[in-house]
């Protein structure tokens, strides 16, 4: 697989790629279909999702990819993904990603080792921020410059 292009993460009002990819277990945890993106070498799940961390919370705020749908009768039609596609109940609003309990994984600085697989390239700082059912409940920076790892809550203004 080539080195892919990650969701990104709007993290005190500034835009981060996102190497972690919280949508995939929202569809592996609840069993609702993936719906058919259109994949690329460079983008095998066929999405870029935008989150933002708003009052303590992961919120899922936009999706950009294609998708099929299937028409009753008419064959598949190829769409434009959107929070209201995939989230019918939100009616196009943010939504909080309460399926997911994990780390997210936000590079900070200067890249410095490159992978061509996944998202296996390694930067100066990566963020780490732990979320249970959608709410962050710590933040930790691991500087490989220094080999030091740095707990701070307070990284995150909510």
């Amino acid at each position: 697989m080539a080195a892919q292009i990650p969701d990104i993460i709007i993290v005190n009002g500034e835009k981060k790629d996102l190497l972690t990819n919280p949508l995939e277990s929202y569809w592996a945890d609840s069993g609702k279909r993936k719906p058919a993106f259109q994949i690329s070498d460079s983008c095998q799940r066929g999405y870029v999702a935008t989150w933002q961390i708003l009052q303590n919370e992961l919120v899922l705020s936009a999706i950009d990819g294609e998708c099929d749908r299937q028409r009753f009768l008419l064959g598949k039609k190829r769409v434009k993904a959107s929070l209201q596609l995939l989230f019918p109940q939100c009616k196009g609003q943010l939504v909080k990603a309460n399926w997911y309990c994990g780390k997210l994984r936000v590079p900070v600085g200067n890249m410095t080792a490159y992978a061509p697989h996944a998202y296996d390239s390694r930067f100066e700082k990566e963020m780490i921020i732990s979320v249970d059912k959608g709410i962050i409940i710590k933040v930790a920076t691991l500087d490989f410059t220094k080999q030091q790892l740095i707990i701070d809550r307070s990284e995150i203004q909510c």
